[in-house]
């Protein structure tokens, strides 16, 4: 499937994962002093070694009900968790986007096998892949997989943090999208609010569970020739994408 000396986009991406992972850890640990020097307590040290040692992270950073009221207002205020959450969204959306680049690529190669390389090479070089608008065309017109199409059955949602996807693609992806745009060019969020950090932790989560789903059941079919039940579901909703475009040329 690939050549000895190229890496596989999703192994790229998880490098990145880790990284941001680590981040949040940190910012988990960070918040686990802020809300016990509020509290008057001492930070549960067995927790904290955990975070450190171990592949953990407390609720403080999954879901808001860890918080009380005056916490979340308190801190929303001072901005103790906002910049830190900034961060997190932007470095999730960067992966996001540097795996979608990566993977086309890896499949283009695949696909191009008996094509000189060098040609490929230069293809990719020629190719824009400054938006996220640019890469899913390039996904449809080349790759013929059509991106907005391809739904996660589900996912969690905390009901007090910010996001709260309706859809995989234009309501969770795009919403990140705008997000990091703003925070890039803006310095913060403005449509979607980070005020603690599982409105940063929702979308990391919901992103690296679209990635690895996709890796997985696109691998299967591209390399495989495997169609699973997600693919299947996919392909249903591509037909009917098709035959909404040929309505409006009509």
């Amino acid at each position: 499937m690939l050549k000895n000396n190229e890496i596989k986009a999703i192994s790229l991406y998880k490098e990145l994962e880790d990284g941001i992972m680590q981040t949040i850890k940190a910012a988990d640990i960070y918040a686990i002093h802020l809300t016990a020097i509020g509290r008057r307590k001492e930070p549960n040290q067995q927790q904290i070694v955990d975070i450190i040692m171990g592949n953990k992270i407390s609720g403080l950073t999954v879901h808001g009900m860890f918080y009380t009221e005056s916490e979340k207002n308190d801190f929303q205020a001072k901005g103790h968790l906002v910049n830190i959450g900034n961060q997190i969204l932007l470095a999730t959306y960067t992966a996001f986007e540097f795996y979608l680049i990566n993977k086309f690529k890896e499949y283009l190669r695949y696909y191009s096998q008996d094509a000189d390389n060098l040609k490929i090479e230069a293809l990719f070089k020629k190719l824009s892949f400054r938006t996220l608008d640019n890469i899913k065309t390039l996904y449809k017109d080349i790759l013929g997989i059509y991106l907005p199409q391809f739904e996660m059955r589900s996912f969690a949602i905390d009901p007090d943090s910010s996001f709260k996807p309706k859809s995989t693609w234009e309501g969770g992806i795009k919403i990140i999208e705008k997000a990091r745009h703003e925070i890039a060019h803006k310095g913060k969020s403005i449509n979607y609010k980070i005020r603690l950090l599982p409105d940063a932790w929702g979308p990391f989560d919901f992103v690296r569970r679209w990635v690895n789903l996709f890796d997985v059941n696109f691998d299967l079919l591209i390399y495989e020739g495997k169609t699973t039940q997600l693919i299947r579901e996919y392909k249903k909703r591509v037909e009917a994408c098709k035959e909404r475009e040929k309505t409006k040329d009509t």
